[in-house]
């Protein structure tokens, strides 16, 4: 693990590397990932007292604060812990999606402290900020100190520019530069971001892959998307454009997408897709939760033959990115996290059967730690990366 931080700071300026080492101790408190100096100082290859004065300063800042651990008898003096202050500035994650958006105030440690949700119908761009605004105004504290706002947004997206461009099914709204309003409205920076990189960034910080440097987060819902995190770092590039798994085709001659290309992945697996599925096969008019409720009962053999299918459509797609990435493990979220676990077994049994690297490492198809809600409560760590990496605190 010191090999592998050393290794990304090849090239810094001692700036940025200060920058960097406040960012990733802070992180890894917030994280509960290490409890105490000495921890701290052999994780990051620093030395104790490197580590103590960068500590000292976020308890003077009020970010992090000393707590007595269980006295041991016979052990010498009580051990003390490290830990975010309740004290510590907040942030604001705001959450953008078809039906709805939602502004939550959250602290370091991603716990949500307020939550507001505001219904989206048929709005223009105007009435889109009008309504963000105000989503943001009800969640913002009075009296605690806030370090910026974090946007998790249905894409596709410009990460350079921070602006949501033109979403299907969007209310035409495209072009919309969203951070840049936030930060104008309220005086603070502003990060955007995808809502499936968003979700990858809590499950790397906080959830089912603390654990892992290699996973994709596949969030399912009316469309299919992922967060790649490799060796890791979220996956980018010069474009400032993120990954659309659910336009991966996987026929060439398939179903019309509205994209306008033939044989997209969520058309076979979106979520309203399968609704219209398994309506017309049961006549039960039925949402997808409510559906995948019934599957586990194996004797709706109809039910479960639409759901076998659905999972057979994301295997032809995940086994195209496991041969390109190679990942420990594949993390399944938003409405996915309804489906039954035999049909992520299945998933998992296809990917690690039909792998070309069969010595890469078994890998494991998991749900998110956060159930349905990965990419809400994830929408502040757009805002979050940016805070372990040191750069405004």
């Amino acid at each position: 693990m010191v090999e592998m931080i050393m290794s990304k700071t090849v090239g810094m300026n001692n700036d940025t590397l200060k920058r960097r080492n406040r960012g990733l101790i802070l992180q890894l408190i917030a994280t509960g990932t290490c409890s105490s100096r000495i921890e701290i100082a052999r994780r990051i290859g620093l030395s104790k007292m490197s580590v103590s004065n960068v500590v000292a300063e976020y308890m003077e800042q009020g970010f992090v604060r000393e707590e007595s651990s269980i006295a041991v008898k016979g052990v010498g003096r009580n051990p003390v812990s490290l830990r975010i202050s309740p004290d510590a500035p907040g942030m604001i994650g705001l959450y953008v999606f078809r039906e709805e958006c939602v502004a939550l105030l959250c602290d370091l440690q991603l716990n949500i402290l307020d939550e507001y949700r505001v219904t989206l119908n048929s709005e223009n761009a105007q009435r889109l900020d009008e309504l963000i605004c105000y989503a943001v105004d009800q969640v913002m504290p009075k009296t605690k100190k806030v370090l910026g706002i974090g946007i998790g947004s249905i894409g596709p997206i410009d990460l350079k520019q921070k602006t949501i461009l033109a979403p299907p099914n969007f209310f035409g709204i495209h072009d919309f530069s969203i951070a840049e309003q936030l930060q104008k409205e309220f005086d603070l920076p502003a990060f955007l971001d995808s809502q499936y990189n968003c979700a990858a960034l809590a499950e790397k910080y906080y959830g089912a892959a603390k654990l892992f440097q290699d996973f994709i987060f596949v969030g399912i819902s009316n469309g299919i998307g992922s967060g790649i995190v490799s060796d890791g770092e979220i996956l980018r590039n010069q474009s400032g454009f993120t990954s659309e798994l659910g336009h991966m085709s996987i026929d060439w001659r398939g179903n019309l997408c509205s994209c306008g290309n033939r044989g997209c992945l969520e058309t076979y697996a979106g979520t309203r897709v399968m609704e219209q599925k398994l309506r017309q096969a049961t006549g039960k008019a039925l949402c997808f939760r409510e559906f995948c409720e019934l599957a586990e009962d194996a004797e709706n053999d109809v039910i479960h033959e639409i759901f076998v299918q659905m999972a057979d459509a994301l295997s032809c797609a995940l086994i195209n990115v496991v041969n390109l990435l190679n990942p420990q493990t594949i993390i399944i979220g938003h409405e996915g996290d309804y489906l039954p676990e035999y049909y992520l077994k299945h998933i998992e049994t296809y990917l690690n059967r039909n792998k070309l690297v069969q010595d890469a490492g078994y890998i494991r198809v998991m749900k998110s730690a956060f159930g349905a809600s990965t990419q809400v409560i994830g929408s502040a760590c757009s805002l979050l990366a940016h805070v372990f990496q040191g750069d405004f605190i």
